[in-house]
């Protein structure tokens, strides 16, 4: 399942997804809906950004045009109880969508963001407990992992720094040295993880 997790904020967010949106590879929704809401299609980078006005993460899900079936937000039935009343909402699922979770700085500490998705091999493994989505097989995992791949490394091309195994990009590094955690590394703690790069990472 590749997958890429770094250090970003929204200002580093912002020409992540204008290249996103320039690419035009890609449908882009919300994860999950509102209670008894449509499930959101973003089609600009200004209607993600304000997404960060209300929320510290960014939840997407990515459709790989041409690369499964046709996308179908998927209903998802709630306890009115539970929810004030609310009896639904949507949700982007299926075996080949590509997770972009993007998060932004709290006010001691910045949470990773993430890519990632299925393998045709897990797909199948778990096809068997979820039976309302379309067979692992109707999804061109080839082109879903070529996207995926190119978006991982226009992330790290992004990238000034690493700690760990996790890429930090410009706007991340700056709350880094000004002394915020990147969750779970402190400054003056794990400074051993750190590697501060001068060029962009290949």
């Amino acid at each position: 399942m590749p997958n890429c997790d770094f250090y970003a904020v929204p200002s580093d967010h912002e020409p992540l997804l204008d290249w996103l949106f320039a690419e035009r590879t890609c449908e882009v929704y919300e994860l999950g809906s509102e209670f008894e809401q449509p499930l959101r299609r973003f089609e600009s980078t200004s209607r993600v950004m304000e997404l960060f006005d209300q929320y510290a993460t960014v939840h997407l899900q990515l459709y790989v045009i041409g690369a499964g079936p046709p996308f179908v937000p998927k209903r998802i039935r709630l306890n009115p109880e539970a929810c004030g009343g609310a009896t639904f909402r949507y949700a982007a699922e299926g075996w080949g969508l590509i997770q972009l979770y993007l998060s932004s700085a709290k006010p001691t500490r910045l949470e990773v963001s993430h890519t990632n998705h299925n393998s045709l091999k897990r797909a199948t493994a778990w096809a068997p407990t979820i039976q309302d989505l379309a067979s692992p097989e109707a999804w061109d995992f080839a082109r879903i992992i070529s996207f995926s791949s190119r978006l991982n490394r226009t992330i790290k091309k992004q990238g000034v720094a690493k700690i760990g195994s996790r890429v930090i990009l410009p706007g991340a590094l700056s709350l880094w040295e000004s002394g915020l955690s990147l969750g779970p590394y402190n400054l003056g703690e794990h400074d051993k993880y750190f590697k501060k790069r001068p060029n962009r990472m290949q």
